[in-house]
């Protein structure tokens, strides 16, 4: 009963085989090393019904170096903003100062004037010496100043010309650096338009407070440029004053100076009648001017020539002028005005020092005043 029905086919059950595991042979000599890793199982066919091997399978080389890179990011971020929150910041209201001011205002001038022919009083280390009353009595500044109230040995700083040659005063430009107040300032600006002949007028447009003036028959833009700096131009370049704004003025002496005259081509920016003539060789010839207790001064002069040798002639040559222009021949009698200054050649320099009086400082103005144009 309990036996196979007949007719029935039998079959015999197989036993399934347990999984065949690879055994690798151990490795020879030289060979590479083994993959190693996680064993996992891996159906190579992926039919299901083939038998299965454990094969070890090797990581991943390129995922596991962007993991590192990625914490090595992180860690790296997050020290970076451990060391900012730690820095001392700026106060949020702190400013930076502002950047000085260029010094370039005798540069500005010289580039209006095309100016060859410059002069720099450091006038604050003139007060109280007698140069600055000669130097507000030449035909510079000295006319302009006149009458307005404002005082060129108490309330001037700094003052500079330049002109394209010492006898072209109509082209000159004069930038003073000043200590006037604001209202001073502006009564002696109405001082001047009240003095001009034929009257003068207020000049708008320009970008800065200017008045059109003419003194001693010569017609001048006067300019407050800056709270502290006066510009006096000749008429057709007033639309330059506004160059001057912004301007720190002028660099400060290098040495004991109170005054510095620079000539460039000398030989023909210092022609003058009744002056010196100076040798063409020479390149530039520039002067210092050292105030001394007594009331007198020691000039220095100091010129380029082209050569040692060309630097002796010149300095014989600067030497006859020299006697030429401080002789006055009288009948038959020459009387000396003041004992020229020595000339002599150091190198391809020609050079000159010496002290001069207070009396002879009068007299050296009395020849600057005739010499300059008015």
């Amino acid at each position: 009963m309990g036996g196979p029905r007949p007719g029935a086919r039998r079959t015999r059950r197989r036993a399934r085989a347990p999984p065949r595991v690879i055994r690798r042979p151990p490795a020879r000599a030289g060979a590479p090393a083994p993959r190693t890793g996680p064993l996992r199982w891996r159906d190579p066919v992926g039919a299901g019904n083939v038998a299965r091997v454990k094969q070890p399978v090797r990581p991943r080389p390129l995922a596991a170096t962007r993991r590192a890179s990625l914490r090595l990011l992180v860690a790296g971020l997050a020290l970076l903003a451990v060391a900012c929150g730690a820095a001392p910041g700026k106060p949020p209201d702190a400013e930076a100062p502002p950047p000085p001011r260029p010094r370039n205002a005798a540069a500005i001038a010289q580039s209006i004037a095309g100016g060859r022919v410059s002069v720099l009083v450091y006038a604050d280390r003139t007060r109280g010496h007698p140069i600055m009353a000669r130097l507000a009595a030449l035909d510079l500044w000295g006319p302009v100043l006149a009458g307005t109230g404002l005082d060129p040995e108490r309330d001037v700083e700094r003052a500079f010309i330049t002109a394209p040659r010492v006898d072209a005063a109509n082209e000159a430009v004069v930038v003073l650096e000043h200590s006037v107040p604001e209202d001073r300032l502006q009564a002696a600006l109405d001082t001047l338009l009240s003095r001009s002949d034929p009257p003068g007028a207020r000049e708008s447009g320009l970008g800065v407070p200017a008045v059109r003036v003419t003194i001693r028959g010569h017609t001048r833009v006067v300019a407050s440029v800056e709270p502290t700096f006066l510009v006096v131009l000749p008429e057709a370049k007033a639309r330059e004053a506004r160059r001057f704004v912004g301007t720190g003025g002028f660099p400060d002496p290098t040495g004991d100076e109170a005054a510095r005259a620079v000539a460039l081509d000398p030989a023909r920016t210092l022609r003058a009648p009744r002056a010196p003539r100076v040798p063409p060789t020479l390149g530039a010839l520039e002067a210092a001017v050292t105030l001394a207790d007594d009331g007198g001064a020691v000039v220095a002069l100091d010129g380029a020539s082209a050569s040692p040798e060309q630097a002796a002639r010149d300095a014989a040559a600067l030497n006859e002028e020299i006697e030429r222009a401080t002789t006055v021949r009288i009948a038959i009698v020459k009387l000396r005005v003041v004992d020229p200054i020595g000339f002599f050649a150091e190198g391809d320099r020609v050079r000159a020092k010496r002290r001069v009086t207070p009396g002879e400082l009068d007299k050296l103005f009395g020849l600057l005043s005739a010499v300059l144009p008015r």
